[in-house]
C-alpha cells in the first residue's frame, strides 16, 4: 500500500511539472493571431473616445477613423463578424473593468436587423477569439462563468484551461474578408460572387416567437454598462439589401428602458438600394460604409453639438 502511494504521488508530480511545461504554448499562442483587440482590452490598452461594438455588421459597416477624420474624436472600432449581443456584452464589461483601459464617451452598437435578440446560426459568443488568449485570467474566468470550463481544474491545470486551437502552431494571416484597418474597422472593397443583387421591397414584420432570454438580458446588461458608468448609449441600425423590419426600432427601444437612442440609416437615400454598394444581401462595400458612416457621423454631430473640421 506505501508503495502504491509513493508511485502515486510521483505520477502526479510528474503530471504537474508536465502540465507547468504547456504554460509555454499557452502563452504563446496570442503571438500568433492577427487581430489583436481583444488583447488590446484585456491588457488595457483601449483609448478612444467612441467605441464600436457590433458583429460583422459593426466590423463592415462602421468605418471608425472617420469620427476622427470628421469631428477629431478617437474612435475605435471592436466589432466582431460572427459575434452576438453576449459577446458584445463580455467586451464592453471586460474594457470598463480592465486598468489602463479609457473608459469611453460615447459607446455605439451596431445592430443586427433583424436578429439581434433572436436564434441565430451565424451569430454567437466567440469562443474561438478566447481560447487564444487563456494566458490571461479575465479569459479564463469567462469560460469557467460560461461552463466552458470547471474552476478548480482550472485554476490547478493548464492544460485544462487549452483547447485543440491551441496548438496550431502557424502563423495566422490577414484573409480577404477580414484585414483589420488601424482603427479596427472590417470593410470589404469587393463583392460576394453570389450576390443576387435583387433588391426586396416586401414589407417583413418583427416577430418576438424567436427571441432568446439570454439575449435580452445581455442587451439589457450592455445598456446598464453604459448607465452606469455615465457612457452615452446609442444604438445604430445599418442598412440590409431590403427594406427595414418593419417594428424591429421599437423593439429595440422597448428593450432599452428608456436610456439610450436608436439611430437608423435614411432608407429614402438610393445608395441603400443600389447593389453596387453592397457585399451581399446583408453587408456593405466599402463605398457604401464610408455612406452609412458618414451618415451616422453627421447624426453623433448632431446630437453632441460638434461641428465637423
Amino acid at each position: 500500500m506505501k508503495k502504491l502511494l509513493i508511485r502515486l504521488l510521483i505520477f502526479a508530480l510528474c503530471f504537474f511539472v508536465l502540465d507547468k511545461a504547456f504554460i509555454l504554448v499557452r502563452d504563446s499562442a496570442p503571438q500568433r493571431e492577427v487581430d489583436h483587440r481583444l488583447e488590446m482590452i484585456v491588457t488595457g490598452k483601449i483609448q478612444s473616445d467612441v467605441l464600436i461594438y457590433g458583429s460583422s455588421r459593426g466590423a463592415r459597416s462602421v468605418i471608425a477613423k472617420v469620427f476622427t477624420d470628421s469631428l477629431g474624436i478617437s474612435a475605435y472600432n471592436l466589432s466582431f463578424p460572427g459575434s452576438d449581443v453576449t459577446f458584445h456584452e463580455f467586451l464592453l464589461r471586460t474594457t470598463l473593468n480592465t486598468k489602463g483601459n479609457k473608459k469611453p464617451k460615447s459607446v455605439i452598437l451596431v445592430v443586427d436587423d433583424s436578429d439581434e435578440l433572436k436564434v441565430s446560426k451565424s451569430l454567437k459568443f466567440r469562443l474561438d477569439r478566447m481560447y487564444p488568449l487563456v494566458k490571461y485570467k479575465v479569459i479564463r474566468d469567462e469560460l469557467v462563468k460560461r461552463k466552458e470550463k470547471k474552476p478548480i481544474l482550472n485554476e490547478l491545470l493548464v492544460i485544462h484551461q487549452m483547447n485543440k486551437s491551441s496548438f496550431l502552431f502557424k502563423q495566422r494571416k490577414f484573409t480577404k474578408n477580414d484585414s483589420i484597418m488601424p482603427c479596427g474597422s472590417m470593410p470589404i472593397s469587393h463583392q460576394k460572387k453570389t450576390f443576387d443583387k435583387i433588391y426586396k421591397k416586401e414589407p417583413y414584420n418583427y416577430s418576438r416567437d424567436e427571441e432568446l432570454v439570454q439575449k435580452i438580458k445581455a442587451f439589457r446588461a450592455f445598456k446598464d454598462l453604459c448607465k452606469n458608468n455615465g457612457i452615452q448609449f446609442i444604438v445604430a441600425i445599418p442598412p440590409n439589401f431590403r427594406v427595414v423590419t418593419n417594428g424591429f426600432k421599437a423593439r429595440l427601444l422597448q428593450v432599452m428602458d428608456g436610456y439610450g437612442e436608436v439611430w437608423m440609416y435614411d432608407p429614402s437615400n438610393p445608395v441603400y438600394s443600389n447593389s453596387d454598394y453592397f457585399f451581399d444581401n446583408a453587408h456593405l462595400q466599402t463605398n457604401g460604409s464610408y455612406v452609412y458612416t458618414n451618415e451616422l457621423v453627421r447624426y453623433y454631430a448632431k446630437i453632441n453639438g460638434l461641428k465637423n473640421l
